[in-house]
């Protein structure tokens, strides 16, 4: 203001102009983008000194207005603090406390020079100075060179769509010694505008630098010109820098900053659209729509283009949403393809620092957003990953945690057929009982299209080694094959199978050690499920990946060859002799000692089963020895004919010559503790005479 020796001037000039310090002024200022938020960024307008309509006006000041925009938008209440400053103070924070987090704002004064503090508070200091501001804090400088007086900064700690404040007294003056001072004010440093008035001011093209006329004085609030910023990231300084643009003598000028206001806008939401791979169909694109749960009022819908794993149009305009309202955020899948293709994630990030609007994280393709607040600035990003399909199971023992020896080859006790988990097909690898996974050299699962000779490997796989010791992440025995979705949507025809491939040693292997008995196929159909992505063994049998082996002494079939050699009269059913009725034949697995040429021996072959799965297609093979392959003595086959019981073991009706072959049979798993069981009965002689051939 001018030097304190024109006081008693402006004093008196002032008196009943303070009423218009906020009065609207009808100037349009557009926002402005700020980089750091420029998605949010609006294009609203607003008058001077008001929000854009809808937006909260937070106030600090001695004349709050009672609306924080004009009519015929005056709908939304003032949230109002009195300003109040501690003299030669630079800094003051005003918090306004509400339940939807603290809104913060700073006002802070730096690079002050040439303060004069004669006949009045230290500067800064609250007052309405002496009829020279009007319930603003005044700075008062005593500026001999045109030099940078000070400058002010606030800040707030959330997103603003506007911060203003008014600027008392930017003006001249003369003095009989020339011109002691010409204010200036500059806002250029952050895009803010300025007001100015014709006749007091000039005003640049920018409308961001606004400089007193030289020698013009003012009254109160004849010249108070108005500072704004549009569109601010939290927490940024937003800056005045306040001038004494020419001086040719000494003169103490006073400027005052009053009626500071900043605006929140209801709550934005901006939603993308991120792919993590490539589309399970070609044509697969994603339509993502905003509604008002309410009455499902759709408030925004965009559909992605592209292909593969590129995405356009990817991202929502900004929405603006309301307090107190609920909406849903879906999305579907167009083109006729089908949103369960994709496992979907969705992450809602509120950018405005200091709301109690949370974050919100989960999954799925449909989720709702809710309490949010004024300046809430939200962004949902959400996320598909085509699915894959995975298989997984385990090559195991299938002991019944009984390990194979020599004792357990021909064993048909309880210890077998009371062990439900012993040779049933399942692996069972917990509780009492339990199995293992196996491993070894050669051992390999496949992945394939279930066609002729097991098939090729499913695009993308390979057979996967089961070692003696379990691959990284696995366990023992286990296998496990991922397989894009987009893959097995292509095959034709639509079948999937695993494949167990075993060692070239476990065939017709000797070696007890090698586990060279099934006890499941090798070769397993997987039942493909739509939108069914996981397959593996279910517990309630409904699907079975695993594939069960055990060791030959482990065996569920068990034979057992006895005989009885007699004087070539045993009767027609193995059990009794011709010459002596009441002879019951006792067959025995003992070896046979110096038995004489033109005796006869009868065989019983007994089949069991001790397992816990049926058996089919059994047949039992076996060959009398001969001279030229033992150099022993040549044994036949003798009368009577061979005998099975059941009699379908054996339906022929002479004798056989060399080898005796039964016919194919089954042996169901037992039903109680006793092992299912067949026989097979047939007679031979022993050689009269050493074979001379």
């Amino acid at each position: 203001m001018n030097s304190h020796k024109y006081l008693f001037l402006e004093k008196y000039s002032k008196v009943g102009s303070i009423v218009g310090i906020f009065t609207f002024a009808f100037l349009i200022i557009g926002l402005i983008t700020d980089d750091a938020h420029a998605n949010f960024a609006t294009t609203e307008s607003s008058t001077v000194a008001a929000c854009p309509a809808n937006h909260k006006m937070y106030y600090v000041g001695a004349n709050p207005p009672s609306s924080s925009t004009p009519a015929p938008n005056a709908n939304v209440p003032v949230v109002y603090l009195p300003l109040s400053w501690t003299s030669g103070s630079e800094s003051k924070a005003f918090t306004f406390i509400e339940a939807s987090g603290n809104k913060v704002f700073n006002i802070v004064f730096s690079e002050i020079l040439d303060l004069n503090s004669d006949n009045r508070p230290k500067p800064p200091f609250y007052d309405s100075f002496d009829g020279v501001t009007s319930s603003a804090i005044n700075l008062s400088h005593n500026s001999t060179t045109a030099k940078k007086n000070h400058v002010l900064k606030v800040d707030l700690n959330r997103s603003a769509s506007k911060i203003g404040y008014k600027i008392q007294d930017v003006d001249s003056t003369t003095t009989r010694s020339g011109v002691p001072y010409i204010e200036e004010v500059d806002v250029s440093a952050n895009n803010g505008q300025l007001t100015y008035n014709i006749g007091f001011q000039t005003i640049n093209p920018e409308k961001n630098k606004v400089t007193g006329i030289s020698g013009v004085n003012c009254a109160v609030g004849a010249c108070t010109i108005d500072a704004s910023w549009n569109y601010s990231s939290a927490n940024t300084p937003l800056q005045l820098a306040h001038n004494n643009f020419f001086s040719n003598t000494a003169g103490t000028h006073t400027v005052g900053y009053s009626d500071f206001y900043f605006c929140l806008a209801p709550p934005k939401l901006i939603v993308k659209k991120a792919l993590n791979g490539t589309r399970f169909g070609t044509d697969d694109e994603f339509e993502i729509s905003t509604r008002v749960d309410e009455n499902l009022t759709l408030l925004n819908q965009f559909t992605t283009t592209g292909d593969g794993s590129t995405l356009g149009n990817s991202s929502s305009s900004v929405q603006n949403l309301k307090e107190n309202t609920t909406y849903t955020i879906s999305e579907r899948v167009t083109n006729g393809g089908s949103i369960n293709n994709y496992n979907a994630t969705y992450n809602c990030l509120n950018s405005s620092t200091g709301s109690n609007s949370t974050t919100l994280i989960g999954s799925g393709s449909s989720f709702k957003l809710s309490g949010l607040n004024y300046g809430d600035e939200i962004t949902c990003t959400i996320t598909n990953t085509p699915k894959s399909y995975t298989f997984t199971g385990f090559v195991f023992n299938d002991n019944g945690g009984i390990t194979a020896s020599d004792s357990t080859k021909q064993n048909i006790s309880t210890t077998f057929t009371s062990n439900a988990n012993y040779f049933n097909g399942i692996f069972d690898s917990s509780g009492s009982n339990k199995e293992s996974g196996i491993g070894a050299s050669g051992l390999q699962v496949r992945l394939t299209n279930c066609g002729p000779n097991g098939g090729t490997d499913i695009s993308g796989t390979s057979a996967q080694n089961i070692s003696a010791s379990a691959s990284p992440g696995l366990l023992l025995g286990q296998y496990r094959f991922t397989v894009p979705a987009s893959v097995i949507a292509i095959l034709s025809p639509q079948k999937v199978c695993v494949m167990q491939v075993e060692p070239g040693s476990w065939k017709d292997s000797t070696n007890v050690s090698d586990y060279s008995v099934d006890t499941t196929p090798n070769t397993r159909e997987v039942a493909l499920v739509a939108n069914t992505f996981d397959y593996k063994t279910e517990s309630n049998g409904s699907r079975d990946l695993d594939f069960g082996e055990v060791q030959a002494n482990n065996a569920s079939l068990v034979l057992v060859k006895s005989q009885y050699v007699h004087n070539c009269n045993i009767n027609t059913n193995f059990n009794g002799t011709t010459g002596t009725p009441s002879q019951t034949p006792v067959f025995s697995i003992a070896e046979i000692k110096d038995i004489e040429p033109g005796k006869c021996i009868a065989y019983r072959i007994e089949a069991y089963n001790r397992g816990h799965v049926d058996l089919k297609d059994i047949q039992i093979n076996d060959q009398l020895q001969v001279k030229s392959q033992t150099n022993l003595v040549t044994s036949v086959f003798a009368l009577p004919v061979p005998k099975g019981d059941p009699t379908s073991l054996y339906t022929g009706t002479t004798l056989p010559t060399g080898t005796i072959t039964s016919e194919l049979f089954n042996l169901n798993k037992p039903t109680g503790s006793t092992p299912t069981k067949a026989t097979l009965y047939f007679n031979t002689k022993y050689g009269t005479t050493m074979d001379t051939q």
